[in-house]
């Protein structure tokens, strides 16, 4: 096995532990009997925990978009496209919650590269977003000089809508699957609202 492919089963297991028992309730001893491999070699490829779940949280992310990338623009109508996007947004959420909601301890405490990684997916995002208004308005749905800005516009009032309700919730840590539930409720209903009215 080369030492890719053993860093990739290191994450892979890594994985399916944070995933099934909570980032913090797993310990690096528990990873390594997992694989059957001696700690000192778990450490020879990732320093600590934190290490160690940067490389999950990166790997999950990037499996995510691959997935999703090609059903994002299956549809011609801009509003379905964006209700695909958001719906898809939602279920990584509440399938990964138990190594997204360690995240914000990650971050606090954090290597540099999970931070690297948030921007990466903002990035994402981004594109994700900025690809469905781009085919609506080649499809004449969107009327919009600057596809970018609205793109963006369109990620800071989700930003927004999210930071007033954790706010009215009382939220001050990571929100619990059913608010996300509830949340995304909300974000149909905004989506809906500002696709319908850049309709031309």
């Amino acid at each position: 096995m080369s030492q890719d492919q053993k860093r990739e089963a290191i994450v892979l297991a890594a994985e399916k532990r944070f995933a099934h028992f909570t980032v913090s309730k797993t310990t690096m001893a528990e990873i390594a009997a997992d694989l059957g491999i001696s700690k000192p070699l778990l450490y020879y490829y990732f320093p600590d925990k934190l290490n160690l779940y940067a490389a999950v949280l990166g790997h999950i992310i990037e499996r995510h978009q691959k997935e999703y990338a090609s059903e994002l623009l299956s549809e011609i109508d801009a509003v379905k496209n964006i209700m695909r996007y958001l719906k898809k947004r939602k279920d990584f959420i509440i399938q990964y919650f138990n190594i997204i909601e360690f995240a914000q301890t990650a971050v606090n405490r954090s290597p540099d590269e999970v931070k690297s990684i948030f921007g990466i997916a903002k990035t994402s995002e981004f594109n994700a977003v900025l690809a469905i208004i781009n085919k609506a308005r080649k499809n004449g749905q969107v009327k919009t000089k600057d596809p970018r800005r609205l793109a963006q516009l369109f990620l800071d009032c989700l930003e927004g809508l999210r930071r007033v309700f954790f706010l009215k919730k009382g939220i001050t840590v990571f929100p619990e699957k059913e608010q996300f539930e509830a949340l995304y409720d909300q974000e149909k209903e905004f989506a809906v609202i500002f696709f319908n009215g850049l309709k031309s």
